[in-house]
Order: structure tokens, then C-alpha cells, then sequence
């Protein structure tokens, strides 16, 4: 069996309806097993949800518990990611496959870069400003590939930003499964609707233009997959990481922080984490301005290990509706970073293809099970998921 695993970014269960009423996604529906309420984890950031979705395991276990390192003296645009499949302290879905002997090609998926698992990989990696970006993504992906897709094709491309970003992808899985030896295993990131939202807020035009590009998308490769002739052996896995919340009321909390107690606060959009060396001042500091800095909820360290956060986290806060938490002074719109309580945090979830149910919707899931069901279906090992194997979405045999 080969696996198609498709990501669309910051769609989430208020938008089910109106993604179930495109065709391409609309079809994966009615030929296998969807879910609208996929519970993900904490933080609602896109790079710990991504490793959750390709590991099984949440982010205290799995190591990215932020799209950033911590680096509360370096300038926001100066700020590294975390780009390289290293960071990640657990198995993952592509070392499975390659271990069964699986070709394995990734595009734009988050935590990805130097990825020796993985044989063709244009991954998602951001140039800082001074930075090549074609540079620095021949440093982390693919070289002899990426240059060879750009000779081919580099010119169709009208820029790295949304949607022309994807529309891009899209063609590299195209070619892919066009290409003489087509990946037993494809993992795509497609970023076009959380960068519409960020833009230009969560009801827009723009984002809901930006989830019929995605549906168009995903109808590209499903059409690529049906020209290779691998439709009938191949699992198709449609998931979502977040959705977003329009937060207009950016607050610079770390700015209020330090001043207040010399503590940090490391945004994650609606929520933050704490740091410093004397905690109790910090939330004494917070419980004393918590309406004037836009704090809904003070997460206490027994409330973080329910949650699965960071082992690093001992302090955190959510924000109220409407606010945000940013490093600087900008115009805010659509924002994640949300605790687990926000419908934008239930999340969606298709699978379709050999052996899985026809026409079924599930109740409720994790989202942590996502990567243990993948791996029975293609009989791969992954013993470090924390997930369980979702057994109703298998036809019994």
C-alpha cells in the first residue's frame, strides 16, 4: 500500500460544511471515513501539530513544543525555526517507511529539512532577512531534485509567497507522480488558508477563495495518483492542524512582563509561555493585570502536564476572545495559539483507500492517532506513538 498524507493548514470543524461542499473533498468524504472533531494537541502551533501528526506523540514526548526555539533576546524577524528533522527526540512515520524499504517524498511539511529519510524533499524552511532562500532550501532539502524541478518549472512559479507557494507544491506532487518512480510515501504541507487568515482575518474573502484553491489542490493530486495508476493501492489522509480566531487586540506581553517582574513571555499567538527565574512574581504580576493584558486563562504547571505541553513550561496563559499576544508593534488579524476548549481546535480528518471504510463519519478522535492508524495500514513500526490505532476505520476483514 502507499500513502498520500495531505495537511490543509488552519482549517478546522466551523469550516467542515463548507469544505464538504467542494468536490474534491467532498468525494474522499463519501469514499471512506471523515471526522470533524479531531481533538489536537497543545500548543495550536502548526509545527508542534505537524510532528504530532507524523510521530503519534504530543509535544513534551516529541520535543517541538513551538514553531521557535526560545530567543527572548534576538529580534522577532531574526528568530530561527525549527527546521531540521533533528529537533524531533522520537521515530517518525518517514523512518518507518524508509525502514520498510518505502520511497518517500515530502513537500512543505513543517520539522522536515535534512531529512535523510526522505529521497525527494522541498521542505518548509523560512529565509531569515540577509538569507538565499533558494540557498538555504538546497541546504535542507533535496539538491539534485529541487534543482532539476526549477529548471523545469521555476519560471511557472510568480513568487514564494501564498497562494503562489502552493499552487507550486501542488505541481511538485504532480511531477512526482509523473516521475518514473513515484513515492510509495508523499507528505504535503498546504499552507494557503492559515496565511489568508493571518492576512486578512478568518471570514474573509480571501481565506474562503483560499479553501476552493486548497479543494482544487487536492483534486491536482488525487487526479496525479489516478494518471500513475496507483488510485487503488494508495491511502489518501487528509488532516488539519487548527483552525484561527480573528484576535484584532495585540498586547505586548513580554514587553508588560519584564517590566513588571523581569520575567519573558514567549508568544503563541492566543496563549503564551512564561519564563524566568521567579515564577510566583510572574503570576502575581499576571493575576494583577490580567484584564488590562487581555488574559482569559493562567496555566498553572499541573494544568501544562495534562495538557501534554513542554517539559520546559511551567507557566502559561490564554488570551482573551479577541486578543493576541505579538513580539512587536503590528496589525493583527486571524490567530491560533488557542487553548483546547475553541471549536477552531477540533480539527478534520479524511481517509479513503484500500481496506477503509466507505461513506463513514466518526464521532470523535485525537489527533495523536492519526500516525499509529497510518502505520497499521502500511504495517509500519512506530513504537513511540502515544496514539491509538483508530481499528473502526478499517473495514473488518
Amino acid at each position: 500500500m502507499r500513502l498520500c498524507m495531505i495537511s490543509l493548514d488552519a482549517v478546522a470543524q466551523p469550516d467542515a460544511d463548507r469544505l464538504l461542499s467542494l468536490p474534491a473533498l467532498s468525494a474522499l468524504a463519501e469514499n471512506g471515513v471523515f471526522c470533524d472533531n479531531v481533538k489536537t494537541v497543545y500548543p495550536t502551533l502548526t509545527y508542534p501539530i505537524h510532528t504530532s501528526l507524523i510521530t503519534g506523540c504530543y509535544p513534551r514526548t516529541h520535543g517541538i513544543g513551538h514553531n521557535q526555539p526560545f530567543q527572548p533576546d534576538v529580534a522577532p524577524e531574526m528568530r530561527k525555526w525549527f527546521w531540521s528533522l533533528g529537533d524531533i527526540q522520537v521515530k517518525t512515520l518517514y523512518q518507518a517507511a524508509k525502514e520498510k524499504k518505502l520511497d518517500v517524498a515530502s513537500v512543505l511539511w513543517p520539522v522536515s529539512g535534512m531529512n535523510r529519510y526522505v529521497h525527494r524533499n522541498f521542505p518548509e524552511v523560512l529565509p531569515l532577512p540577509g538569507e538565499n532562500a533558494a540557498l538555504k532550501m538546497l541546504r535542507y532539502g533535496s539538491p539534485e531534485w529541487i534543482l532539476h524541478m526549477e529548471a523545469l518549472y521555476g519560471r511557472t512559479r510568480k513568487s514564494i509567497r501564498q497562494p503562489h507557494l502552493d499552487d507550486y507544491a501542488a505541481l511538485l506532487c504532480e511531477r512526482l507522480y509523473a516521475s518514473y518512480r513515484p513515492p510509495d510515501a508523499l507528505f504535503v504541507h498546504l499552507v494557503d488558508c492559515d496565511a489568508m487568515r493571518h492576512q486578512y482575518g478568518v471570514d474573509s474573502e480571501e481565506a474562503h477563495v483560499a479553501m476552493e484553491r486548497l479543494d482544487t489542490r487536492v483534486g491536482r493530486i488525487i487526479d496525479a495518483v489516478r494518471k500513475a495508476h496507483l488510485l487503488e493501492e494508495t491511502l489518501f489522509c487528509v488532516v488539519s492542524d487548527h483552525g484561527q480566531q480573528d484576535a484584532p487586540n495585540g498586547i505586548l506581553l513580554d514587553r508588560e512582563l519584564r517590566a513588571a517582574c523581569g520575567a519573558r513571555a514567549q508568544s503563541l499567538g492566543m496563549g503564551a509561555y512564561i519564563f524566568g527565574d521567579n515564577l510566583k512574581a510572574a503570576r502575581d504580576a499576571l493575576e494583577a493585570h490580567q484584564a488590562e493584558w487581555g488574559i482569559h486563562t493562567i496555566y498553572d504547571e499541573e494544568t501544562l502536564k495534562a495538557l501534554h505541553a513542554p517539559e520546559n513550561v511551567h507557566l502559561a496563559v490564554e488570551a482573551l476572545p479577541g486578543s493576541c499576544f505579538i513580539d512587536r508593534q503590528e496589525a493583527t488579524f486571524g490567530e491560533h495559539g488557542f487553548g483546547l476548549d475553541c471549536p477552531q481546535a477540533r480539527t478534520l480528518l479524511w481517509l479513503s483507500g484500500p481496506g477503509i471504510h466507505i461513506g463513514r463519519r466518526m464521532a470523535e478522535a485525537n489527533l495523536i492517532d492519526i500516525a499509529p492508524t497510518i502505520a497499521k495500514a502500511l504495517g509500519l513500526s512506530l513504537p513511540d506513538a502515544e496514539g491509538k490505532i483508530l481499528n473502526e476505520t478499517f473495514i473488518q476483514q
